[in-house]
């Protein structure tokens, strides 16, 4: 199968096809639960949208385990410090252990929260599908270090759009959320093992044996990056964690809608400088501090843009369309969505400068701020979802993302600061 790669496999991509691709791509991962949500509410109702909603946001956190931090660290090794065979093994390792701690997750579910096995099926479901993302996605790392992020953005593209065909098809047909779920998981590894064969062996990459020592300094080095991640995502849906214990599944339902903005923003971002991660890793590799500043300013500049053009789309039109996509009155929750697009711009921002961070060699510095900012969702979450709703939540979530993304961006100053100090004498 022709995926477009050609014989070439050290071409230099064209930086238009990456970014078509990679923008496609990005476009479907932020359209897969919106899709899914909108055909649900119609063939299910507002429960197994509600269902639904924790499915993404525990497949989501349980993903951060499987792909243990390591893409970044993968696509900016450009020194080779370690072989395409060292990170294989590496992410089997971690997603391994990503579809047991799904398990344990999933017993504490169905004996300490009372879950159903629809919603048992459901959520494995989804993570099943998540843990095969996470190791297609160590093959996408290749494809990037390669030059050719086209086809990483190809193969999760034909990949998605199948398993949204299947899982929608079935909802339609009134085959239930259940059943529809555990085919698109079906879907998804035929889907994962038949174009990532294809595509790997236009590359001709050995897969080495393993080599555990190699193992273990990835998994040591890439340890706070996934730290990191875990925390991220573990605070980004705290609120709906908060929500699955104290509140209706109707309540999960209307919260994911209205929340489903947050991450639009850095999607979108993701689109501008994922393509040029490679460069930007190289510049600060070659010393070239001052154009690595600029890059970076820039995007700060266009995330900047991004964010209040989404926030005054979601005050003119957010809660109209959202009602219409969705099938449901979220007049309700108006004020709650702008509050959390706006917390969506925070959060790209710190994901941002946690990239910049990562290409830096600095990640342990994001450990103490993530650590220090999921406590307090830890601990304070449930009691301000449980006396102020839905509300509480998001000026909760608001807050600490505000945080992190001046705490981030002060340390990403404060770094590149001291290198232009250190490297061209230039006081930032």
């Amino acid at each position: 199968m022709n995926l477009g790669i050609g014989n070439d496999i050290n071409r230099k991509e064209k930086s238009g096809n990456g970014y078509l691709w990679n923008s496609a791509a990005g476009l479907v991962n932020a359209g897969e639960s919106v899709i899914l949500s909108m055909v649900v509410t119609r063939t299910d109702g507002m429960l197994e949208a509600g269902i639904l909603s924790v499915a993404f946001a525990v497949g989501n956190l349980m993903m951060t385990i499987g792909k243990f931090g390591v893409r970044a660290y993968q696509a900016t090794d450009v020194k080779g410090q370690f072989s395409f065979a060292d990170y294989f093994w590496t992410r089997v390792l971690t997603s391994a252990l990503m579809l047991l701690t799904t398990a344990g997750y999933l017993l504490y579910g169905t004996y300490a929260m009372g879950y159903s096995g629809q919603k048992v099926a459901v959520v494995a479901a989804i993570c099943i599908i998540y843990t095969i993302e996470s190791v297609e996605d160590v093959f996408w790392g290749l494809y990037q270090q390669r030059q050719s992020l086209d086809t990483g953005a190809k193969v999760f593209l034909i990949r998605w759009l199948l398993i949204l065909a299947a899982v929608a098809g079935l909802l339609a047909a009134g085959k239930g959320l259940a059943a529809a779920s555990v085919v698109g998981a079906v879907v998804c590894l035929a889907a994962f093992l038949i174009f990532n064969t294809a595509a790997f062996l236009g590359f001709h990459e050995k897969l080495a044996p393993v080599r555990w020592q190699a193992v273990w300094w990835i998994l040591r080095d890439c340890a706070p990056l996934a730290a990191v991640s875990f925390f991220s995502f573990y605070v980004t849906n705290a609120p709906k964690y908060a929500i699955d214990r104290h509140l209706p599944q109707e309540v999960q339902a209307c919260y994911g809608f209205v929340a489903m903005p947050v991450f639009v923003i850095g999607l979108l971002n993701g689109f501008i400088y994922q393509p040029t991660l490679v460069k930007t890793a190289l510049e600060w590799k070659e010393g070239r501090v001052a154009s690595f500043r600029r890059r970076a300013v820039k995007q700060c500049f266009i995330l900047c843009g991004l964010t209040a053009v989404c926030v005054f789309g979601a005050y003119v039109c957010g809660i109209p369309v959202l009602s219409f996509l969705y099938h449901a009155d979220l007049r309700a929750y108006r004020n709650e969505l702008l509050l959390l697009v706006f917390s969506g711009g925070m959060l790209a921002y710190t994901g941002y400068f946690c990239v910049l961070l990562t290409i830096m060699r600095r990640q342990k510095l994001l450990l103490y701020a993530y650590g220090a900012a999921s406590m307090p969702a830890f601990l304070f979450m449930d009691t301000v979802v449980k006396y102020f709703g839905v509300m509480g939540a998001a000026v909760f979530y608001t807050f600490l993302m505000s945080v992190l993304a001046g705490g981030f961006g002060s340390l990403c100053r404060r770094e590149i600061k001291d290198a232009l100090r250190k490297d061209e004498g230039i006081v930032a």
